[in-house]
């Protein structure tokens, strides 16, 4: 089937340019990670049907993780919108009711649920990354750019996501939630140097 038939309007894109916050950043920067993951499993896909048996399990594997993580992606666009909406809403809640506590400890728990679920999706780009340098060792010169195309990609679902989690932790009120979510944001920053390693081996094969 040709791309002509299998692309259309893309609807779906529409309420990222709409004048509300819902979706941003945290949902768009799933949907990045999703793409990647997508172009990860097409490549891994293409360069098995001419690999020899082992090297063809070893991409199989590849293209079987890179769709497990696309799925958890596309789950992790739409939690990262329901999720901004919960924080707002019980925080406006928790403001109208003054000093109660459980309106209170709601807004709590949505603040830090809102800040999870982004971290989570900097998880996942941290994975997809890393099957982009796995790919990009068995040297597949035809799809190069295509891979080089989801290391970008990933890293914008990392960068994206990693900026919304460090943009809600000063809001979180315990401070061993704040102190444990910031050392795990931390710690995925590292994650740059393996999408910049697997851009480096994918560059010279582009020419």
């Amino acid at each position: 089937m040709s791309p002509r038939h299998r692309l259309g309007e893309h609807p779906w894109l529409e309420p990222y340019a709409s004048a509300t916050n819902v979706p941003g950043g945290g949902s768009a920067a799933a949907v990045a990670g999703a793409l990647g993951c997508a172009l990860v499993g097409m490549t891994a896909r293409l360069g098995g049907r001419k690999a020899d048996r082992e090297e063809g399990d070893r991409l199989g594997a590849v293209a079987a993780e890179a769709d497990r993580l696309r799925f958890e992606f596309l789950v992790n666009e739409r939690a990262d919108a329901e999720a901004y909406e919960r924080m707002v809403a019980t925080t406006r809640a928790a403001r109208a009711a003054g000093n109660d506590e459980m309106a209170t400890r709601a807004a709590e728990a949505a603040t830090v649920a809102a800040t999870r679920v982004p971290l989570g999706t900097a998880e996942l780009a941290a994975r997809g990354l890393d099957l982009t340098l796995q790919l990009a060792g068995h040297g597949i010169t035809r799809s190069a750019s295509d891979q080089l195309t989801a290391v970008h990609l990933l890293l914008a679902a990392l960068e994206g996501a990693l900026a919304t989690v460090a943009f809600n932790l000063p809001d979180l009120p315990d401070e061993a939630i704040r102190s444990q979510l910031g050392a795990r944001h931390a710690e995925l920053t590292a994650a740059r140097g393996t999408g910049q390693e697997a851009a480096a081996l994918l560059r010279p094969l582009i020419g």
